[in-house]
C-alpha cells in the first residue's frame, strides 16, 4: 500500500501535468487565433482591392491596361494565398 508521501507526490505530479497541458492548449489556441487573424487581414486586403477594381467595371468604366493586369494578378495571388494558408492550417480561414 502506497504511503501518504508517495500519494502526495503522485498527486502533485498529476496537478503539474494537468497545468502544463492547459498551458499548451492555451498556447495553441493563441497561435491559432493569431494565425487566423493574420490570414484574414492578408486575404481581406486583396479582396478589398479586387472589389474596388470590380466596382469600377460595374460602374461602366473601363480599366486601364495596368488595372487589368493588376486585377488579374491580385485575383490569382488571392487564390494562391488562400490555398497556401488553408494547406498550412488544414482548414479554411474564418470570414471576418
Amino acid at each position: 500500500m502506497p504511503d501518504w508521501k508517495e500519494t502526495t507526490r503522485d498527486l502533485g505530479r498529476q496537478v503539474v501535468l494537468d497545468q502544463l497541458a492547459r498551458i499548451e492548449e492555451r498556447r495553441t489556441a493563441v497561435f491559432t487565433e493569431g494565425f487566423n487573424e493574420a490570414a484574414n487581414i492578408c486575404v481581406n486586403a486583396l479582396t478589398d482591392t479586387i472589389a474596388e477594381l470590380m466596382a469600377k467595371i460595374q460602374s461602366g468604366s473601363y480599366l486601364s491596361t495596368e488595372e487589368q493586369f493588376l486585377l488579374s494578378r491580385l485575383t490569382k495571388l488571392k487564390i494562391e494565398l488562400e490555398e497556401k494558408l488553408y494547406s498550412f492550417f488544414g482548414t479554411e480561414a474564418e470570414d471576418r
